[in-house]
């Protein structure tokens, strides 16, 4: 099963290495050429723990590599484009809110994190 597993994971990296960095020739032959060698560097492990431990290891670099890698390309002077692909993860951005206080901001901040919750529950929650 490990084996099949990890064959699995193999091309699975590879298309996901051939998504996030379409039209990036250089670096898509380097992470190519780094999966190639990581596979080669332990082909020879036999711990089924170890195998196990290492194929856990490559679905999770597929993950972020998935999720987390942007292309930017620079498109004029001062501008930049960013290629972003529908499985790309898009974190929380709280917008910039000019109505709170530098000590209002820092009181939330200190109970946000108290919490667990974000500043605009802790500004809701001060008033």
């Amino acid at each position: 099963m490990s084996r099949s597993e990890a064959l699995k994971l193999y091309k699975s990296l590879h298309r996901t290495v051939q998504k996030v960095f379409k039209g990036d020739l250089p670096t898509m032959f380097a992470a190519r050429d780094k999966i190639c060698d990581e596979y080669d560097k332990n082909r020879k492990v036999a711990n089924e723990e170890a195998v196990k431990e290492l194929i856990s290891y490559g679905w999770n670099v597929k993950k972020i590599l998935a999720e987390t890698v942007v292309q930017v390309e620079k498109v004029e002077q001062n501008r930049y484009q960013m290629k972003i692909r529908e499985e790309t993860h898009m974190f929380e951005n709280n917008p910039f809110r000019e109505d709170v206080t530098e000590e209002e901001y820092r009181a939330a901040n200190k109970s946000a994190r108290r919490r667990g919750g974000s500043c605009d529950e802790a500004k809701k929650d001060s008033k």
